[in-house]
């Protein structure tokens, strides 16, 4: 990146709440503002889906303050902001140490505990938005069908735009097409460590947005726009690999899982109830949760099975062989998607945490005894609040804070309709 071409740099953190929080640093500042950090409130993380801070949560109080260091080492140029670059932050206590709820740094550390039991992990995000018109409902923003090419071509100035800003943020494209809702895209991250997976996430839609706005549109990152149309996910594909050998792919299991791949996925169903707390954090987050719209409602795994939350895809060359992560959205905070799902592959490989892998389901789970994932937010948190391991690796104060903020939520959209829900949070940008 050319220092010289940049005024500013973009700093971000992102809240329980899954909304990137930012602070804005004069390129002269950088040095500075990475070594002594810049001011920040922890009530931020007591922030609610509207901009608002419910009084019941333990951060809404006034006291205190943290310190954000822009890691200058991921410093990216913001494709589509001329003269920005971006930064993530690590957020600290005014002495230095570590700030237990920053949600960065405990990804950091579920990567190091993986790395201890001898394992690696590779991670790739795919993003879902929905283009509108500007007005207050949603009008698609471009027409043709599902997949279609003439979605694309209605507005190839839009996707070209929104390929070239990514390639400036060095966020080569892997794919981008329309997606099955109108007026809906979705593009295919490149496969990354899984902090910088997670990292640019964040850039990616800060980019996205930016585009979306220059070209006179509205740009959602929202679950779902209007209550009947197909939501937006937010899915993540990881892959694990021990001394050189993959464990999703080579084996002799189910799908080609190598015996320790067959314990992660096993751990990864076991969690899902505490899971879909951090991957589904909004109450609009399960008006999208519905059986056969592939958004992984019920308790399985398959292998490339759509309509399972956790989906294996198997490879001809079995490096590439990874588990997706499909009941998510992109208002869950990726550093906690990523953190998460790395503390329960690293409570399964270290012996912490036995299950038994159940057969991978075929076909619709629905027309079978399957059970049911939580469907409404307050039963998520109930299963986050109850789940162990998921407790143990994020530490009490950064687990009981993440609850506090989906039970804020709860209370937030308590008697809102569907519509209202919707409504609320349609053009939520993260």
């Amino acid at each position: 990146m050319e220092k010289e071409a940049v005024t500013a740099v973009i700093a971000t953190s992102v809240s329980h709440c899954g909304a990137t929080v930012a602070k804005t640093v004069p390129i002269q500042r950088l040095s500075h503002a990475a070594s002594h950090g810049v001011g920040l409130s922890p009530v931020s993380d007591a922030f609610d889906l509207g901009g608002g801070i419910d009084p019941l949560q333990s951060l809404a109080r006034p006291d205190g303050d943290l310190r954000l260091h822009p890691d200058v080492d991921v410093l990216r140029t913001l494709g589509g902001a001329p003269g920005f670059a971006w930064a993530p932050v690590d957020r600290t206590y005014p002495d230095g140490s570590p700030y237990p709820l920053d949600q960065r740094l405990f990804a950091k550390r579920m990567i190091a505990q993986l790395a201890a039991t001898g394992t690696s992990a590779r991670a790739g995000f795919e993003i879902e938005w929905s283009v509108g018109l500007p007005d207050d409902g949603f009008t698609p923003g471009t027409d043709g069908g599902p997949y279609g090419a003439r979605r694309i071509l209605a507005r190839h100035d839009y996707v070209r735009d929104v390929i070239t800003a990514l390639d400036e943020c060095g966020i080569p494209v892997e794919q981008l097409h329309p997606e099955y809702a109108p007026g809906q895209f979705e593009v295919a991250l490149p496969t990354r460590d899984p902090l910088t997976a997670a990292d640019e996430v964040v850039l990616a839609k800060l980019a996205i947005g930016t585009v979306t706005d220059a070209h006179g549109l509205r740009a959602s990152f929202s679950p779902m726009v209007t209550p009947d149309l197909t939501g937006n996910g937010g899915h993540l594909h990881f892959s694990l690999s021990r001394a050189g050998h993959p464990l999703f792919g080579g084996g002799e299991g189910p799908g080609g899982l190598a015996p320790d791949g067959e314990h992660v996925v096993a751990g990864l169903v076991a969690h899902l109830p505490g899971l879909l707390a951090i991957t589904a954090p909004a109450s609009v987050s399960y008006l999208r949760l519905r059986p056969n719209e592939w958004a992984g409602v019920y308790r399985v795994w398959g292998v490339e099975n759509r309509e399972a939350p956790i989906r294996l895809v198997p490879a001809l060359d079995p490096q590439a062989a990874n588990v997706e992560v499909k009941n998510a959205d992109l208002m869950a905070n990726p550093y906690l998607f990523v953190g998460c799902v790395l503390a329960v592959a690293s409570a399964t490989l270290s012996g912490d945490v036995v299950e038994q892998l159940p057969e991978p389901v075929v076909g619709d789970p629905g027309l079978s005894d399957c059970e049911r994932l939580p469907s409404t937010l307050t039963e998520a948190v109930a299963a986050f609040r109850a789940d162990p391991v998921l407790a143990s690796a994020m530490g009490e104060d950064l687990h009981r804070t993440i609850a506090e903020s989906r039970e804020a939520e709860v209370r937030r959209t308590a008697g809102m309709s569907a519509d209202e829900i919707v409504a609320s949070t349609r053009w939520w940008a993260g």
